[in-house]
């Protein structure tokens, strides 16, 4: 266990020059979308919001990385103690009981779906992304903005309905300005709350939901679903205010698991 977690202590600190470099890379991207694809009037440079945004997810990724790191030494442990338990009771030899902690701990700490890691990929981008799109909007005079997703076969319930949705810039920094206070993981998971569904026990249809640090807040019911289809968003009933949207901490992308909506300005 303490070789592990001197072996995994330094994945985090090996992973932030990369990060640090693909961060620079989205946001120099997204401030060049800015001006000539919303042709908004900013200068080309970086501003001190695009640094910040820069060092905050270069930080809380590596953040993200390193619990996710703690979380499978934690369960290791647990497996651990259950093979030497087990492998004893059977009557099993040392060798037998060592080849078994190694496949746990490759499986535990080495092992990983490649799934995980491009939901954490697309999860930075989408940060960075809309991060440096609220200070381009903020340099450029904009007071709000649109939420923009891509309406084919594979959009979620969740991003058609907030699709077309506007919400306030400023509100968007102060939102900002807090999750750049925190650096424990969770904190930030309960401040940036991805949504979720779940299936009404009474009517049968589906909800869309945040669970944040103030408990389950109910945001829409999917009166007509348009999952599988191009070009329509479907129907929904409102559960929440727009403005009870950006206080649960849901007023940009993304919104779960590689998402790909985007915002634009409201000019």
């Amino acid at each position: 266990m303490a070789a592990a977690g001197r072996a995994t202590a330094i994945v985090p600190a090996r992973i932030e020059a990369p990060f640090n470099d693909a961060a620079q890379e989205v946001v120099a991207a997204t401030r060049t979308d800015a001006r000539r694809g919303q042709r908004l009037a900013i200068g080309a440079e970086f501003n001190a919001v695009d640094r910040r945004v820069v060092a905050h997810v270069t930080s809380s990724q590596g953040n993200f990385v390193r619990d996710e790191y703690g979380r499978r030494i934690e369960g290791f442990g647990e497996e651990a103690r259950r093979i030497v338990a087990a492998g004893l009771e059977e009557g099993l030899g040392r060798d037998d009981i060592a080849d078994a902690l190694e496949q746990a701990a490759r499986a535990a700490l080495v092992d990983r779906a490649p799934f995980y890691w491009e939901t954490v990929a697309a999860s930075f981008i989408a940060q960075g992304r809309s991060y440096a799109q609220m200070s381009s909007y903020a340099e450029a005079g904009i007071r709000q903005y649109r939420i923009e997703a891509v309406l084919d076969e594979q959009t979620t319930n969740i991003c058609r309905y907030l699709h077309g949705k506007t919400f306030s810039v400023a509100d968007a920094l102060r939102r900002f300005d807090r999750i750049e206070q925190l650096e424990d993981p969770e904190a930030i998971k309960q401040a940036m709350p991805w949504v979720r569904e779940a299936q009404d026990r009474e009517t049968g249809r589906t909800r869309l939901y945040v669970d944040g640090g103030g408990g389950r807040t109910d945001l829409a019911e999917v009166t007509r679903s348009a999952m599988g289809t191009r070009d329509d968003r479907g129907d929904f009933r409102a559960l929440a205010s727009d403005s009870a949207l950006n206080e649960v901490g849901i007023g940009f992308p993304p919104y779960h698991g590689l998402c790909r909506s985007t915002t634009l300005a409201v000019v």
